[in-house]
């Protein structure tokens, strides 16, 4: 991008104008270097300097010519008065150029959120165009909202981590005349730019295998249009089809487990069998279904307890003793939910994530499959239910029990718990 500064042409002038004013100072008979220093004190306010004349080149054998006529003398005076000016001007022009310079280089920089992040002459004022590191934001999702500062105690959709300033990319992307970046293209700015800001942020206390994830807030194409630049790096809680969920409270006071309400499904990539965080309909393939939630600091300890992570296989002997009642009860019964051939099984929290101040563990129903989760498709408790497309088929006899099976992996970050108990049928 040229920059302000970058005249190509403009030392070429002034080179020239030197060179002129060099071959007009030659000596002329009649001249006198007192008077014309009186005439340019007088025009130019500033005192006769060294800097200016230099007596070693003067000639006092130099011949004296005839007196030149009344007007030559005048011509002459208005000639040599141009060293100065000369020196002058470029000052003042150095003066301007280095200015040109320490604006580009931030010195001048405003520092408000809208100066240093948008570009327009047609910019209107927002919520999003003043917010900064600490606001939250909310909006109308039917239909769609512009965005609103709220207190952060309030239900909101994101919270600002920092402003980044588009005005410091290296590159035209962002200039007034640009056209604006595609929605893949804002995706890799946000990869590359705001993990650094939320951890800076939170101070690195962004549970990994939580319900929070990095964000970014982007101008919409009208605003775009109207001249907004201005980006928000911050942290938002993923729903459904990559919605963005209301949230309560600043991400660092609050538990940032998940929290899927009873019967939620949990998507899985068929590839690899692995569930997925994504919040699905029952309907759609998903890995399991949710049967209830479990609030590990009632037995281990708050955020701010000071008490240290508990084992995997602590958690466990307290969560067998609680998961399996509350999924008979989300079934209406444990009847109801033999009949289903699937699994109870909860997840434990690790070390990384009690850290951050996650308390809560989910009790939910799957059935391992091949070091992965079998596909259900439907709600378990309906009779639609399908389990890797077919229906199942809950044994004849009353068995006393379910065998010990393979360990079924939930979303990164969360360790299966190590008694998973696999149905004897319908896989």
């Amino acid at each position: 991008m040229t920059s302000k500064n970058d005249h190509p042409d403009r030392g070429g002038r002034r080179d020239e104008e030197a060179s002129t004013a060099g071959d007009a100072t030659e000596p002329v008979s009649g001249w006198n270097a007192d008077d014309d220093v009186e005439d340019d004190v007088e025009e130019w306010g500033v005192e006769p300097e060294e800097a200016y004349w230099d007596d070693a080149d003067s000639d006092e054998d130099a011949p004296v010519a005839a007196a030149p006529v009344e007007e030559d003398a005048e011509a002459t005076a208005r000639v040599s008065s141009r060293p100065v000016r000369l020196v002058l001007s470029a000052i003042l022009i150095g003066a301007v150029v280095a200015a040109g310079v320490m604006f580009a280089n931030g010195s001048f920089r405003d520092v408000g959120d809208v100066a240093s992040s948008v570009i327009g002459e047609n910019l209107v004022e927002t919520d999003f165009t003043r917010s900064a590191a600490g606001d939250c934001l909310t909006w109308t999702v039917n239909p769609q909202g512009s965005p609103t500062s709220v207190n952060c105690a309030e239900p909101h959709r994101f919270e600002v981590a920092g402003v980044l300033d588009t005005a410091r990319f290296p590159t035209a992307e962002f200039s007034a005349t640009a056209p604006r970046p595609s929605t893949e293209r804002f995706a890799e700015i946000r990869d590359e730019n705001c993990p650094v800001i939320v951890d800076r942020y939170l101070g690195g206390l962004l549970d990994p295998a939580g319900r929070f994830a990095v964000g970014l807030m982007y101008p919409l194409q009208a605003e775009w249009d109207s001249g907004i630049r201005g980006l928000r790096c911050g942290i938002e809680e993923r729903g459904a089809a990559g919605s963005m969920e209301e949230f309560k409270g600043p991400v660092a006071d609050v538990d940032q487990s998940f929290n899927w309400p009873d019967g939620t499904c949990i998507g899985i990539n068929r590839a690899d069998r692995s569930a997925t965080s994504d919040v699905v309909n029952c309907a759609e393939p998903h890995a399991f279904q949710v049967t209830g939630t479990v609030d590990l600091s009632q037995r281990f300890g708050g955020s701010r307890s000071g008490k240290p992570w508990p084992s995997a296989n602590d958690q466990n002997e307290y969560l067998r003793g609680i998961c399996p009642t509350q999924t008979n009860k989300f079934f209406g019964g444990a009847q109801q939910f033999k009949a289903t051939t699937l699994n109870v099984q909860w997840s434990v929290i690790s070390e990384v994530s009690w850290m951050t101040g996650s308390r809560r563990v989910a009790c939910y129903a799957a059935l391992p499959d091949r070091g992965g989760f079998a596909t259900l498709v439907g709600d378990a408790r309906g009779e639609a239910l399908l389990i890797n497309g077919r229906v199942p088929m809950p044994p004849k006899n009353d068995n006393p029990g379910r065998a010990v099976g393979e360990p079924v992996p939930l979303p990164p970050g969360y360790t299966p718990n190590d008694a998973e108990l696999p149905a004897p049928a319908g896989g």
